[in-house]
């Protein structure tokens, strides 16, 4: 019985990877036909990106994450405020990386089941040149967040740099000598 249950278990976490990989790649190829879409402005090109992916990302969550202890201090107001301003910031940021863009195609090598409700994605971002090595962490949501998909993409590694891992530092770097509102003000002259 218990051989069974395990089996089960494996075949349905076997099933949410296979799925889960199936519309990840199609969002890649998504973004790719944006991306080689010559007729599109760069903001309308970036805006559609943006608007493709956006399900597919926990940017709350990372907001959350990066600011570590701080955010408990945080009014709800400030917590708002800040989850925009996280999410404008990391907004930007791909749409620079998308500018570098030159006919790479995204590989997974490696699928990871951690935790039930984590899956990690180990994948190369393969150019005629180089492989760089990107690995994508997804959670699962104890409940579903409206307009988001089920596994959400809530830190990306580039080369073994966790983005997330790093604006946890920057953030917690600037806080020793200053306060969240002045980060929050760096964070808006920089949308």
């Amino acid at each position: 019985m218990l051989f069974v249950a395990t089996l089960f278990a494996q075949n349905l976490a076997a099933n949410e990877q296979v799925e889960l990989k199936e519309h990840f790649l199609n969002k890649i190829n998504e973004v790719i036909l944006i991306v080689e879409d010559k007729k599109l402005s760069k903001n309308d090109r970036n805006g559609n990106i943006v608007k493709s992916l956006t399900p597919m990302f926990d940017f709350e969550l990372m907001a959350k994450l990066s600011l570590g202890n701080a955010w408990k201090e945080l009014t709800k107001e400030n917590k708002d405020r800040f989850i925009k301003l996280y999410v404008e910031r990391m907004k930007q940021s791909y749409s620079a990386k998308i500018d570098a863009y030159k006919d790479e195609k995204v590989e997974v090598k490696k699928i990871e089941q951690p935790q039930p409700n984590r899956i990690v994605f180990v994948t190369d971002l393969v150019s005629k040149e180089e492989k760089l090595e990107i690995v994508y962490k997804f959670h699962k949501p104890k409940e579903k967040i409206s307009a988001k998909d089920s596994w959400l993409v809530y830190d990306v590694e580039i080369l073994g740099v966790s983005i997330l891992k790093t604006d946890k530092a920057q953030f917690k770097e600037f806080l020793l000598t200053k306060s969240i509102t002045e980060l929050m003000d760096v964070l808006a002259k920089q949308s």
